[in-house]
């Protein structure tokens, strides 16, 4: 008979699924990989600014986190502060969708400077609901039970995003622009509003242990000494940095198409059902990975999988082939970051996660900005060049992960 505790543990993990699901299932209109790209396309943008896509994405979700931790560590109860940030978030979207909807045709140049601006604005608001989400999450499921629970969740989102992608392709082909695009931003609204509520059955019975909330310079202060006594935490934020700067490609890759190959829009979608068809079955995958033998080991599937996407980039012949692109890249967008947040909160006690996520996540925020330098890359040497630079990257932080780094599960520090 199964204890109160296992009841509720097996209720939170329910619900957690299946709001993950139906929250992972929006990327699919949304997508900062394959959708954005393409509308800042139509907008008129510059190679310099869709780049910023990933800029903006990773240093608006990270750089806040920090901050934000210092509150939600002295926070007894997580849920309150990310269902309230999380809701303030999925609003955002709708605004996108709603300036998309009334500006987007007009061909005035502010409004990109505008979607931009929100666009960021997203990533902030969902960047200070973060820590407290998932200090939620490690505190409702046991460490043994994450690995799956992520990986399900994952897979289930990556249905939901495969049906999407058949819609979204549907919306490109039979609708002008800027309907087209808006409504995917409204699609988007209702499945992340609708994941709130999901999340509002969570059930958080105990409260957290919690210490004062400290000023914000005795908090940073604490940074480097925590940096220090844990060296192989630092390893794996060095390695980490470049496995990020590896990413830089990602942001290039459906505009590449666009432009080089002048395919048309229709891609977009064909992308996105593959990118997320493969994430059904390698987010489970990587799952069981984790949980089998432990984070280190699937951070390092999920980062070869991204070389092997920038490589294949690089060779592909024609549209169709760049297909492959995507699902080495939909192995990696499926499961990398979930990877990395569960690494980093084993290497601390429970009472430092919030703090362990928020460091992580603001020191690794800089390297982003290389999304920057290559959009100013592509211009001096083409998409390809972008691409070696990507390769490269990734080949020195998987060295370093396998070389230097220790599982958290096996490590001393």
């Amino acid at each position: 008979m199964p204890s109160v505790e296992q009841k509720i543990e097996q209720h939170n993990i329910t619900y957690n699924i299946v709001e993950g699901g139906v929250y992972i299932s929006s990327n699919a209109f949304v997508s900062p990989q394959t959708v954005v790209p393409a509308l800042l396309a139509r907008l008129g943008g510059t190679n310099v600014e869709i780049g910023m896509v990933s800029v903006l994405t990773y240093v608006g979700l990270y750089i806040p986190q920090l901050f934000a931790a210092r509150y939600v560590e002295a926070l007894p109860w997580k849920k309150p502060w990310s269902i309230s940030f999380g809701t303030a978030q999925r609003f955002v979207v709708l605004l996108m969708g709603l300036l998309v909807l009334i500006f987007g045709g007009s061909g005035s140049p502010w409004i990109l400077a505008v979607f931009l601006s929100l666009f960021f604005m997203n990533s902030v608001i969902a960047g200070i609901a973060t820590p407290g989400w998932f200090d939620m999450f490690a505190k409702l499921t046991s460490p043994k039970k994450r690995g799956r629970l992520v990986g399900i969740r994952n897979s289930l989102g990556g249905l939901g995003a495969f049906i999407g992608g058949f819609v979204l392709t549907w919306l490109l082909a039979t609708f002008a622009f800027p309907v087209n695009y808006a409504v995917g931003f409204f699609i988007a609204f209702v499945l992340q509003i609708s994941s709130i509520v999901i999340q509002g059955r969570l059930i958080e019975k105990d409260p957290s242990p919690v210490g004062e909330v400290r000023t914000l310079t005795s908090y940073l202060n604490e940074m480097p000494v925590l940096l220090r006594q844990n060296k192989q935490f630092t390893r794996f934020l060095i390695a980490s940095a470049f496995l990020i700067i590896a990413m830089v490609p990602s942001g290039f890759f459906t505009v590449y198409v666009l432009r080089d190959f002048h395919a048309d829009e229709s891609v977009v979608g064909q992308y996105t059902l593959a990118m997320v068809a493969i994430q059904v079955v390698s987010a489970v995958a990587i799952g069981f990975i984790t949980d089998r033998w432990g984070n280190k080991i699937a951070l390092l599937v999920t980062s070869i999988s991204m070389m092997l996407a920038s490589s294949w980039a690089l060779v592909a012949p024609s549209p169709g082939w760049f297909t492959l692109v995507y699902v080495f890249f939909g192995i990696t967008l499926g499961a990398e970051m979930m990877v990395r947040f569960n690494m980093a909160i084993e290497y601390c006690p429970p009472q430092f996660r919030s703090m362990f996520i928020g460091l992580m996540n603001t020191m690794l925020a800089p390297f982003y900005l290389a999304g920057l330098a290559g959009g100013l890359l592509s211009d001096l040497v083409g998409y390809k060049g972008v691409f070696l630079f990507g390769i490269g990257a990734s080949i020195i932080g998987i060295y370093i992960l396998a070389r230097y780094v220790a599982d958290p599960r096996k490590a001393v520090a």
